[in-house]
């Protein structure tokens, strides 16, 4: 290969690695949410920019589904400090009281956390039945 070749080769693959890098940057710098407890985002006093994150379980009883509309509105806590959400869409299956949840969205002036997206999180380990619970199967 010539000088001039290389040369051409070498600032070609400084290009693409520069354009790579770019988009990689721009792609995490869209992604990035806060992700927060009940108690933080309340310390916050909701002035995290933007969409936030927060994290909780959902208290027992507050869940309130209205059979003609979708969505659910509910409470959620960190043990300490408590935040009503209200979810207009489709509700996980995982969604039930005492559920970990973490929900993205934004307070409104009354207090009342809007979420646009609400995930249920899975119990992190399933553990089989004892059979001796169950003499009919045997």
């Amino acid at each position: 290969m010539k000088k001039s070749q290389r040369t051409r080769f070498f600032i070609a693959f400084l290009l693409m690695i520069l354009g790579i890098g770019l988009l990689v940057a721009v792609s995490f710098r869209g992604s990035m949410v806060y992700y927060l407890s009940v108690s933080e985002y309340m310390q916050s006093s909701g002035r995290v920019p933007g969409p936030v994150r927060v994290n909780g379980r959902v208290v027992p009883g507050s869940i309130e589904k209205e059979p003609a509309k979708l969505g659910v509105r509910f409470a959620m806590t960190d043990g300490e400090n408590t935040l009503p959400v209200v979810y207009e869409k489709i509700v996980p299956d995982t969604f039930v009281e005492r559920a970990e949840v973490v929900v993205e969205g934004k307070l409104d002036p009354a207090g009342v956390f809007h979420a646009d997206v609400l995930l249920a999180k899975c119990p992190s380990k399933y553990e089989a039945e004892d059979p001796a619970d169950h003499p009919e199967l045997e």
